[in-house]
């Protein structure tokens, strides 16, 4: 319900900058790019047709409504065109004139019977100048000018069909639990296929939700205003879908503080013009809307409600509510990202996105398909946002499975113009697995020395992510994916066709195949050391080797760490190879990772 309620009163606090028709109009849609004026003028009390002209979408009040399928007559001059063509449109608009005679609806009604082969000609071809693929028009009439909302006469009737209530009776409203006259109902505005939380989608059951959701006409408007307002400024387009960003205001002050509601749209106008017209706007969602919103005293509370629109219909499926996110939870999101970043540099500083979690859980398979069969979400994913924004424990587990099954199949089928993604993917998968686990086990060390001794730098790295490294049997793992992605490396620079990525089995190995796969790379190293022209490097290495002999000694021998675990901190030691690094040694691993690039 705290979504109903949030945009009841999103209208409540705007209803003073909207005229009443301003309140009760819908959107169009945003493939409505186009407007086809029907343009009329008058001369001596008498109205001509002019022509028709193609027009770019503006602010404009254009007075439309969608009409209900069971209503013949449109709420206004505005429409959209049927899949029957214009004609139809101009039949309608002569309904609408017969049912709502007036000074100028009478002459406009004489115009379009007598001139309607003309009119639907000229619109014909204006529609024709439309090139883009997604965009569409709509048609209106304007007189000497001036759109239909700026005479009286159709302003009158649009409010009187629109506010029109159905069935009207004695009642308690829904929203301001006053008893008076109701008949509208919360799903005239919002019309909701499905919704996450138990017991919201029977309240809005065709059965059900005129007795129990019933609305006075002020309530009625003001949801209307407050949908509008959502839908036009506090949307954001999310991947397959998109997601209301909806803010919550609490106590008296509120309604004293028009600076405030003010300063809050103007944050959400500012975000979302630049989320619908720019690429890579999933970064900026972590960017941009997290940390403008975590700063000042904005809003008390947020709600982020992901949803798709049903194809051909009103309805949205909401897929994820989340209610009443307070300032402080976005602050630790964005302090835990930042934090991670900073630690993380010497991996070619990775981003903290949401769009890695996207990935994973989505699969590399799903992701390559040009067309989604599904637009909603994985449900893993919307499991790790909601860990993320309401501050539950993220399952790890299934995030380190998810990770490097994709992982996996991204490297191995990865084409060569993919092979950025595999770098920055592998690293971005390091950072936001951190990054879950940093969001319940906050850490004050600091950044970290770089100038310890090596052994102590890495311990130090250990302590920092306990989530991946809690025993020797992980650091173990991970020490062996660092040496591994050196020899792969040095492997590559070589020239050879089969490198040491085929031996580690999709991220399934098990103790002996780690054991194993240790032996194998310090044979190789072996072989391979004799032809590393800087010494520093090959000396590091032999250091990792060390290392790694000394986890192996305490880890003995029965591991307890799962397969996840193990394999999880082999594909972080992968990502990690420069962590330990002198400069002269990071020379010679840069140049490897260029060619990774």
């Amino acid at each position: 319900m705290v979504l109903i309620k949030s945009i009841y009163e999103i209208g409540i606090w705007h209803e003073n900058e909207f005229d009443k028709t301003q309140q009760l109009t819908e959107e169009l849609g945003k493939k409505y790019t186009n407007v086809i004026t029907i343009n009329l003028e008058t001369k001596d009390d008498s109205v001509f047709y002019s022509d028709c002209k193609l027009r770019n979408k503006t602010d404009v009040n254009y007075l439309y409504r969608k009409t209900p399928s069971a209503k013949p007559d449109p709420y206004s001059l505005t429409l959209k065109p049927s899949g029957k063509g214009p004609a139809r449109v101009i039949d309608r608009f002569v309904k609408y004139c017969e049912k709502h005679p007036g000074e100028l609806a009478s002459d406009i009604k004489e115009i379009f019977v007598n001139s309607k082969d003309r009119i639907v000609s000229d619109i014909e071809e204006q529609s024709a100048q439309i090139t883009g693929k997604n965009e569409s028009y709509f048609l209106t009439v304007v007189i000497d000018g001036k759109y239909v909302s700026e005479f009286k006469e159709f302003r009158r009737v649009f409010l009187d069909e629109v506010q029109k209530l159905p069935n009207p009776r004695k009642g308690v409203c829904f929203l301001c639990g006053e008893e008076t006259e109701v008949g509208a109902k919360v799903s005239d505005v919002l019309k909701f296929a499905t919704i996450d939380q138990p017991g919201f989608a029977y309240m809005m059951s065709n059965k059900s939700h005129n007795i129990t959701m019933p609305l006075c006409q002020d309530c009625f408007s003001r949801l209307a205003l407050g949908k509008r307002i959502a839908d036009d400024k506090l949307t954001l387009n999310f991947y397959d879908s998109q997601v209301y960003v909806l803010p919550s205001f609490v106590g008296t002050r509120i309604g004293k503080s028009q600076e405030l509601t003010e300063n809050t749209l103007s944050t959400f106008k500012n975000l979302t013009e630049s989320f619908r017209r720019e690429d890579g706007r999933y970064e900026k969602f972590e960017r941009r809307l997290i940390n403008k919103l975590s700063r000042g005293d904005t809003y008390s509370t947020l709600n982020f409600v992901f949803f798709v629109k049903a194809r051909g219909k009103d309805e949205v499926k909401i897929y994820l509510n989340i209610e009443d996110v307070p300032p402080s939870r976005m602050k630790v999101i964005s302090k835990t990202a930042d934090d991670i970043e900073t630690e993380l540099r010497f991996l070619g500083s990775p981003r903290v996105k949401f769009e890695i979690l996207w990935k994973i859980f989505k699969g590399y398979a799903q992701l390559k398909k040009k067309s989604p069969e599904n637009p909603v979400p994985p449900s893993d994913f919307l499991k790790s946002m909601r860990a993320i924004f309401k501050g539950n424990k993220a399952d790890l587990d299934l995030y380190k499975k998810a990770s490097m099954r994709y992982f996996y199949s991204l490297k191995m089928n990865a084409k060569e113009n993919e092979q950025k993604l595999v770098f920055y993917d592998r690293n971005s998968i390091v950072a936001m697995g951190y990054f879950l686990d940093r969001l319940n086990n906050p850490f004050e060390g600091g950044i970290s020395n770089l100038k310890k001794p090596k052994e102590e730098l890495l311990e130090e790295y250990f302590k920092r992510y306990p989530g991946f490294f809690a025993s020797d049997d992980l650091k173990l793992s991970f020490i062996t994916g660092m040496i591994h992605a050196l020899i792969v490396g040095i492997q590559k620079e070589q020239g050879y066709v089969g490198t040491a990525d085929q031996r580690i089995k999709g991220y399934r190995m098990k103790p002996d195949d780690f054991k194993e796969h240790l032996t194998y790379l310090r044979d190789k190293f072996k072989h391979y050391a004799k032809k590393i022209k800087n010494s520093s490097h090959a000396g590091f290495v032999e250091r990792l080797f060390e290392l790694a002999g000394k986890y192996q000694l305490n880890a003995g021998m029965k591991w307890e760490s799962s397969l996840t675990d193990l394999n999880y901190a082999f594909l972080c030691g992968e990502a990690s190879k420069s962590i330990l690094m002198g400069s002269s040694a990071k020379e010679v691993t840069e140049e490897v990772n260029m060619k990774e690039e």
